[in-house]
């Protein structure tokens, strides 16, 4: 059968590929409706998936800007830190425990300009538990003790600087390293973090360093250098940054994807804490 003669190449596509993505669409956000959905962009995940249907009258520039943001919302389900595979059982015995990652980022209002924002990680082991005797009940004690510490209000805000706090207890699975710009920031951060698993700092195992030349060491603006055939502006080294939670997983060896805990940007619906 012989092409439509008003057919056209763009709209088919098009209309083929709308009908493609926003099925995908509405399958990553079905705990907001089907489709008899409303948009509603009250919401973090109503906003973002207004944001990436695909609509009738869109331009291809849309198009393509739609499934863009789409596939980043999709990225970040599974930008998880993961564990390589176990190869010797006499493998370090800490390597494989269970592992939880607390996010952070900058405000986005906050970003100087010309840069990305400033984002911060940290994370510890669960010592007191394998892959075999965690459980969901388990994992959700310490997402509610997430929450409590670093979810409530707007957000804890971890202050980053250039002095290093590092706090290390390989037993209880810590090999704490924060940038922060005091011992009392520092410390206070640390103390949120061990108290998710009920301990509490042993000073002998706290050491705070500072530069004597910060300046020099970490400047504010960067120098810039020849990279790649063109002059450009070299990363910046401990910058000054107030970067606020954002979201905690906790990694299982033997799981594929993380399991989320706790969080505060909507992007993961299944998480045990929002």
């Amino acid at each position: 059968m012989a092409l439509p003669n008003n057919f056209s190449e763009a709209e088919h596509l098009q209309d083929l590929f709308r009908r493609y993505a926003n099925r995908q669409v509405r399958e990553f956000f079905s705990d907001l409706g089907g489709e008899d959905w409303s948009p509603d962009i009250s919401t973090t995940r109503g906003s973002l998936r207004h944001g990436a249907t695909h609509k009738d009258d869109d331009s291809l520039p849309m198009t393509l800007l739609r499934w863009e943001l789409f596939n980043y919302v999709r990225r970040l389900k599974f930008d998880v830190p993961m564990i390589g595979t176990p190869i010797l059982s006499h493998d370090v015995e800490r390597k494989y425990k269970p592992q939880i990652f607390l996010n952070f980022i900058e405000d986005l209002g906050d970003v100087d300009a010309g840069y990305a924002p400033v984002t911060g990680l940290v994370s510890f082991r669960l010592m007191d538990h394998t892959s075999e005797t965690i459980t969901p009940a388990i994992a959700q004690t310490y997402a509610n003790r997430i929450r409590s510490n670093f979810s409530v209000g707007g957000g804890y805000v971890w202050r980053k600087g250039r002095t290093m706090a590092t706090y290390t207890d390989w037993n209880k699975g810590y090999q704490l390293q924060i940038l922060c710009r005091s011992d009392s920031n520092g410390r206070d951060l640390i103390d949120r973090v061990l108290d998710i698993q009920n301990h509490t700092i042993d000073t002998s195992k706290l050491v705070i360093k500072e530069n004597q030349n910060e300046s020099s060491a970490y400047p504010i603006i960067p120098p810039n250098d020849r990279i790649y055939g063109e002059t450009r502006r070299t990363p910046r080294k401990r910058p000054l940054a107030d970067v606020r939670f954002q979201y905690a997983v906790l990694h299982v060896h033997g799981l594929s994807n993380g399991i989320p805990l706790v969080d505060r940007t909507s992007l993961y619906p299944s998480a045990l804490v929002s």
